[in-house]
């Protein structure tokens, strides 16, 4: 699932980083589109990111971008994706008053998701992404509901089953609070999949997330190989353990 590099002269094509996520901007939204998308009259330039693979790792970056950038989450929402796998792809769009802060927000969030997607794990048949922050910025907040300025970590494994009992070893072994969570039929779009927000003190959050990352990936293992990052998985066409 590693992206490579194509050119394009589109004015609006800002870049490409891991799973396969594009970075776009538009200087002057349409009135017609404004008002379908339900975009605030103040914001007058969009910054867009999407992708086939990932949902924290974009998250994730965008919360660092708008620390640093003049822009307002305005869309989150997880299509069904994963490029086959039992996750989603993601849709954001960002609100700017100028272009230069859409365009610095999107290229800033790129640079970031190729760190961070080295945490979203796959095999031949499952998935898992977890991160954690040490401090929740206002997209995480609003996606999450990740209490603003504290710790918050995301555990994510598919099949779906798999990270409940994640979920249920991470929160047993550290005292941090759930804050959010999805299921295919809550939160989610039918993704084969289950994803909880915890958050606490930087050290309990960092703990319950390794915690979870351990059980899911020996789990997804009874599969495959173990869950390797997008951004160096090799599949193989057989193994012992798939049969």
């Amino acid at each position: 699932m590693s992206h490579t590099e194509f050119t394009t002269t589109t004015n609006e094509f800002i870049g490409t980083a891991a799973g396969h996520t594009i970075g776009m901007v538009i200087p002057n939204i349409d009135p017609e589109v404004r008002t379908l998308l339900k975009i605030p009259e103040q914001y007058s330039s969009l910054g867009i990111l999407t992708s086939r693979t990932g949902a924290a790792a974009q998250a994730f970056s965008v919360d660092e971008a708008a620390k640093a950038c003049n822009v307002e989450l305005l869309i989150f929402e997880l299509p069904r994706d994963t490029e086959g796998y039992s996750g989603h792809g993601n849709l954001i769009v960002l609100g700017a008053y100028d272009v230069s802060d859409a365009r610095r927000a999107v290229e800033v969030a790129l640079t970031l998701i190729d760190e961070k997607a080295e945490r979203i794990y796959i095999n031949e048949v499952g998935h898992m992404e977890m991160h954690v922050t040490a401090n929740a910025g206002p997209v995480l907040h609003q996606i999450f509901d990740a209490p603003l300025g504290k710790a918050f970590g995301f555990i994510c494994a598919g099949p779906a089953g798999i990270a409940i009992v994640a979920a249920d070893t991470a929160v047993k072994s550290s005292p941090v609070d759930i804050v959010w969570y999805g299921t295919p039929s809550i939160n989610l779009s039918r993704t084969n999949e289950v994803i909880i927000g915890v958050s606490g003190d930087y050290g309990a959050v960092k703990k319950a997330v390794d915690t979870a990352y351990e059980k899911a990936s020996a789990l997804i293992e009874v599969f495959g190989q173990k869950p390797a990052s997008i951004l160096h998985f090799k599949p193989i066409e057989s193994t012992d353990k798939a049969e």
